[in-house]
């Protein structure tokens, strides 16, 4: 006789025999022995719970000849025929693979016909939410008013697909998942009939791996039994399925409690060695974070867990030391990574990535990495251990509490900012304060504190600032004495003049015409094109404006403290009413064509030199030899 599967060669054959099942085998059984059967089942559940095989044994129980308590005999000749297929009454059909509205048609035209030996023509449809949608319309007037003695029993795994124009039509029983004790049960009863001699955690193991589906148990039980005879230890489950043991999870677990990276590295790196799959390993990991959010919201754990006591005492222990927002973000980044490396070719780079990560959450930035170095703080700080809190990377700098509760309160503002949902009113009121507190970004493009120190246009004319000017005055350039005199800041696309408030529409009226003019001296003597803004003065704060005479000119450039406190006082003390007397009277000279810059700055009492000063003839030439500016002030 050819091989014949466990879960075949073990299906169920009355309805006692299905496994985790009561509330619907009573139910059914009930109809059976009261005559009440209807015409129409809906079998919804997971895989391997029992579905096909409860459809099989209603088809027997229906037509049997002397039923018992509702139960097939499986002895009479119906049973029998049914069993072996010799009776023609039962009909089984694989929406999967036939679902077409032309194999509901064949369903019709057979209805014409009368059973021939059993009392009841039965139809099992499998998977009926592959059925099309046409073949759904033709099944419909069938299956409100069969005709009598017609019975269909249809199973689905996604009940959510099936229409509700047929869900109506039936009756319907979602079969459970089966417990982990309702799978050892049957297991053992298998294994004692058929000679196996399985170790108890190896019950336990299966159970897990079967994840409520007893088909499935049985399928990884016979595939351990090939590979390793009938003697089957938890170890001959590991090797065979090649899955992580219990022991490696809870060491990579203590590592990222630990926050070790380097112990991470080598456990990864032996479970490879061990011919593990780093994908098992993360299945095994998620089911463990499962264990321990369990330990810690539950008051009974056991109840919940498969797991014998000193194993329940180690995750309790573990548990105790991790947050429940810990355990969520461990969580989405183990499932993540297991999404990443479906695709990637590098597997192991990505898990490694994923738990390191894990272990030194100052690198992750997300809204759940916030939110779990947030609870930490939180828990130490209920606990009265707030002087020993401190950052990896961030070490606390004093005895008290004050500097932990303006970090959290630094991370309650970045989640809030980042995750946490903020109502109407306070998204006005954050708005309305940013708008206060910041420049509008159409205004400015900030230069980093950093970048002032970089080789690119604007950070080199800031910090040559002084030299420019004066260079441009010596050339007798128009309009440059605004520039020269007003309070000027820097973003990274170029100038800004900044005026005060009540001055704007007339400093615009007076100066926007000229821009382009400007822009082109500026660039024939530095050798890049600048943008020239005119904003506000109250649109800046004193952080947003740079002070050219504070930033660290060329390297070969030497300037006294007292020549830097002399031009830093200048540019900070440009009143608004100084501004204003320079302004008008500097627009009596721009409105008339003939007037000569010179006559406006003797008037102005700038001071302009007829020829520059041996010592500034010198800072000039190194200014220039340092490539700062372009050899076009000459033309």
């Amino acid at each position: 006789m050819a091989h014949q599967a466990i879960y075949r060669k073990w299906r169920p054959m009355i309805f006692d025999d299905i496994v985790g099942q009561t509330h619907i085998t009573k139910t059914l059984k009930n109809q059976i022995v009261s005559g009440t059967v209807g015409h129409a089942y809906l079998f919804c559940g997971t895989r391997g719970t029992g579905k096909t095989s409860c459809a099989k044994v209603l088809s027997r129980a229906v037509n049997c000849l002397h039923p018992n308590n509702g139960n097939p005999c499986n002895e009479c000749e119906i049973c029998r025929g049914i069993i072996d297929g010799s009776i023609m009454d039962i009909t089984e059909m694989d929406a999967a693979s036939n679902n077409g509205v032309d194999d509901i048609r064949y369903i019709k035209d057979d209805l014409n016909f009368v059973a021939s030996n059993a009392k009841y023509t039965v139809y099992i449809i499998d998977e009926v939410h592959m059925l099309s949608t046409a073949a759904f319309n033709a099944l419909l007037k069938t299956l409100e008013e069969p005709p009598e003695n017609v019975i269909f029993i249809l199973a689905t795994t996604e009940a959510h697909k099936v229409p509700q124009t047929i869900l109506s039509r039936c009756q319907r029983f979602d079969f459970r998942r089966i417990s982990n004790d309702d799978i050892i049960v049957r297991m053992k009863e298998i294994s004692h009939g058929d000679g196996y001699d399985i170790s108890d955690d190896a019950y336990r193991m299966l159970a897990r791996l079967a994840d409520g589906s007893l088909r499935d148990g049985l399928s990884i039980m016979e595939r351990v039994i090939s590979s390793s005879g009938s003697k089957i230890t938890a170890e001959d489950i590991v090797n065979t399925l090649g899955i992580s043991t219990r022991e490696s999870v809870f060491e990579l677990t203590d590592a990222i409690i630990n926050g070790d990276s380097a112990a991470v590295i080598r456990i990864l790196d032996q479970v490879l060695s061990d011919g593990k799959d780093l994908g098992q390993l993360a299945m095994s990991m998620l089911e463990h974070f499962r264990s321990l959010m369990i330990c810690k919201l539950s008051d009974d754990p056991s109840s919940l867990m498969e797991c014998d006591a000193q194993t329940l005492m180690r995750f309790k222990a573990q548990s105790a030391k991790l947050t429940f927002e810990k355990i969520d973000h461990a969580s989405r980044v183990i499932a993540e990574a297991q999404a990443d490396a479906r695709v990637a070719k590098s597997q192991r780079l990505i898990y490694e990535l994923a738990y390191i990560k894990l272990t030194r959450p100052e690198l992750d930035r997300s809204p759940e990495s916030v939110m779990d170095r947030l609870a930490v703080l939180e828990n130490k700080i209920s606990s009265g251990a707030a002087d020993d809190v401190s950052f990896r990377t961030q070490p606390a700098q004093s005895s008290d509490s004050s500097e932990l509760i303006k970090r959290i309160e630094a991370l309650e503002t970045a989640v809030k900012n980042g995750s946490v949902a903020v109502s109407e009113e306070e998204k006005k009121t954050i708005k309305e304060d940013n708008e206060e507190k910041q420049v509008s970004a159409r205004l400015y493009s900030p230069i980093p504190d950093e970048e002032l120190t970089y080789d690119y246009p604007t950070a080199k004319l800031a910090r040559n600032w002084k030299q420019t000017v004066e260079i441009m005055k010596q050339k007798n350039i128009p309009y440059i004495f605004p520039y020269a005199n007003c309070v000027i800041t820097f973003d990274s696309e170029g100038i800004i003049v900044l005026v005060p408030d009540d001055k704007i529409a007339f400093t615009e009226k007076i100066l926007m015409s000229k821009l382009d003019t400007i822009r082109e001296e500026f660039k024939k003597v530095t050798g890049s094109k600048y943008t020239i803004k005119i904003a506000r003065r109250s649109d800046f704060d004193s952080r947003y404006i740079i002070n050219p005479f504070e930033l660290p000119h060329s390297p070969d450039h030497v300037e006294s403290d007292d020549d830097i406190a002399k031009d830093t006082e200048q540019q900070s003390d440009i009143a608004e009413d100084k501004f204003s007397d320079f302004l008008e009277r500097f627009s009596e000279f721009i409105t008339d064509g003939d007037k000569n810059f010179d006559d406006f700055d003797r008037e102005r009492e700038v001071g302009r030199q007829s020829a520059l000063t041996d010592e500034e003839e010198d800072d000039r030439e190194e200014f220039l030899e340092a490539n700062e500016l372009s050899s076009d002030e000459d033309d």
